[in-house]
């Protein structure tokens, strides 16, 4: 994606993005082209195209997007626990439910998660606390991250029935 400082290429990138969004809940993923969003977004394919390689940058872009939010909001966490930290991770993740089952509906699990797992090993202080300074990194951050993710994917097949809350004491418990 063109990273822009001007405000109308910023709008342009919005109004992709979702468009993208909006068809994703009423087409399916790859039946879905560049000609549409454009059309959705009352926008030209140049525009896209100034702005985006293909529609898989946009829904990167995104995804990038809320890793970036989530963080930023994190970081606000006074000393965070696993309890903690686990009930803003899955309070973060319920005002984005429709996005996720969007996701696995579209059959892009593997693609978000490849993202997810991408923008968390930059954030690796998420995943891996003081409790196992002693064990091999790559180990518990696979674990973790893997484990976050199916949790987040169970828990949004299941329409949140459990409250962030309930998940992040079972999480803390494990």
């Amino acid at each position: 994606m063109l990273q822009s400082s001007n405000p109308t290429a910023q709008q342009s990138q919005r109004w992709i993005i979702e468009a993208l969004l909006e068809l994703m809940e009423i087409t399916e993923y790859d039946k879905i082209n560049v000609s549409e969003i454009c059309r959705k977004a009352d926008l030209d394919r140049r525009t896209f195209y100034r702005n985006f390689d293909s529609k898989k940058d946009v829904l990167e872009e995104h995804i990038n997007h809320l890793g970036n939010e989530y963080i930023n909001t994190f970081k606000m966490l006074e000393n965070p626990n696993s309890y903690t930290a686990s009930r803003y991770f899955f309070e973060f993740w319920s005002r984005h439910l429709n996005f996720i089952n969007n996701i696995k509906k579209c059959g892009l699990s593997d693609f978000a998660f490849l993202q997810f797992q991408k923008f968390a090993k930059e954030h690796r202080e998420l995943l891996i606390g003081d409790d196992v300074q002693k064990l091999p990194a790559e180990y518990v951050y696979a674990y973790r991250i893997g484990g976050f993710w199916n949790i987040m994917m169970t828990w949004a097949e299941d329409k949140a029935r459990l409250s962030p809350d309930d998940i992040a004491l079972i999480i803390s418990q494990i």
